[in-house]
């Protein structure tokens, strides 16, 4: 513990974006709770982006929770104003829509200070809603994603953004989330930045966030469409850097019909077959997304 401007310093800041989901924050909000760290050892930092009725949270058991509000400018925007508002020396990331586990905070807590510092740790996203296809299927893309760029747990190359944790002082030094993010891949971005910075993500699999996002078939498919476009920015901003093309991506969705095999191995056909399906439905939105963001782009370039 110690002091800074503004009151007391924390151990950790958790930091949650929100957006007119009051009954999902409240049960994310109930989990923290929960946190084997207990209440004293961290703060929570609610940001409001935007909501058209704004967030008001009372009675969290002595949890500090305090509430941000701020015009909608998109979730990473949300997450840096958070930081700029956090007192814990660490920041850790999760959404409205997600539980973490009992031992959560902990877990991350845990793998920064063995990491010695500058260390981006990344934990698991479970889902919550086994019984709707959009959803599993999205659980089932992510853990893809995960056993294809996070193979070495101290060597990690992507998390997502709603189960990270760090130092505030390395997450202000590479930049923080990039607010030109507005859609996705925003964490993908950071991932990219924190690499290069010469620091390290650690994958912690004791770290667990229950992720409770029902997806019916048009907004498993508008949620993919996004997520094309914000792969199609991230790669200008990839080139921007000087780095090179999408290969690592590319690489990913060749080996994907192995892996899938592998997971669905000894399943029902009739279950093969719906995976299938989905997954072959998200290759098609996702391509989409990314060449429509491509075709705009390249427009906006010409129209200057």
């Amino acid at each position: 513990m110690g002091t800074r401007a503004g009151g007391i310093l924390w151990g950790v800041s958790v930091i949650i974006p929100t957006r007119d989901r009051r009954e999902a924050l409240g049960a994310c909000l109930e989990a923290l709770a929960r946190q084997t760290m207990g209440v004293g050892a961290f703060e929570v930092v609610v940001v409001d982006d935007g909501s058209e009725v704004p967030v008001v949270v009372e009675g969290m058991g002595g949890m500090e929770v305090r509430v941000i509000r701020q015009e909608n400018a998109g979730p990473g925007a949300a997450r840096n104003r958070g930081v700029a508002e956090a007192r814990g020396r660490l920041v850790a990331f999760t959404d409205d829509d997600c539980r973490p586990r009992p031992e959560w905070l902990a877990e991350l807590v845990r793998a920064i200070e063995a990491g010695g510092g500058g260390v981006l740790a990344g934990g698991v996203t479970e889902n919550g809603l086994p019984g709707i296809a959009g959803s599993m299927v999205s659980q089932l893309i992510i853990d893809l994603v995960y056993e294809h760029f996070n193979v070495d747990a101290e060597a990690a190359r992507f998390f997502a953004s709603n189960n990270v944790a760090c130092e505030r002082e390395a997450y202000l030094a590479v930049g923080g989330f990039d607010g030109r993010f507005r859609l996705a891949s925003e964490d993908r971005d950071l991932c990219d930045r924190w690499l290069r910075s010469g620091r390290r993500l650690v994958r912690v699999d004791g770290a667990r966030v229950v992720h409770g996002h029902a997806q019916t078939l048009m907004e498993f498919t508008r949620l993919h469409f996004r997520y094309g476009r914000g792969a199609s920015l991230y790669r200008r901003m990839r080139a921007g850097r000087g780095e090179d093309g999408m290969g690592a991506d590319l690489g990913f969705h060749r080996q994907l019909p192995g892996r899938v095999w592998r997971r669905l191995r000894g399943e029902s056909w009739g279950r093969v077959l719906l995976v299938a399906g989905w997954l072959v439905w998200w290759e098609v939105v996702n391509a989409a997304g990314f060449l429509w963001e491509e075709w705009r782009s390249r427009g906006e370039v010409e129209s200057r």
